[in-house]
């Protein structure tokens, strides 16, 4: 069975909103459109071959708050 590389790079743009997502939600608001963004982005990286589609789905799994 293959194994992720959980240390990869994440594209500066998906750290900043994830960021963001993680801290209004710490606050208590509800932000399923900001997570539909985020998910928008992980798209278009693995579309552009910054991360591969199992570390996008890593990220999900990891930060999705939902």
């Amino acid at each position: 069975m293959d194994q992720l590389n959980k240390e990869f790079n994440i594209p500066y743009y998906i750290f900043e909103e994830i960021t963001d997502y993680i801290e209004l939600t710490a606050k208590g608001y509800s932000k399923c459109m900001k997570w539909k963004n985020i998910r928008s982005l992980l798209n278009l990286a693995v579309v552009n071959n910054r991360i591969t589609k199992e570390q996008a789905q890593f990220l999900e799994k990891e930060f999705n708050r939902e």
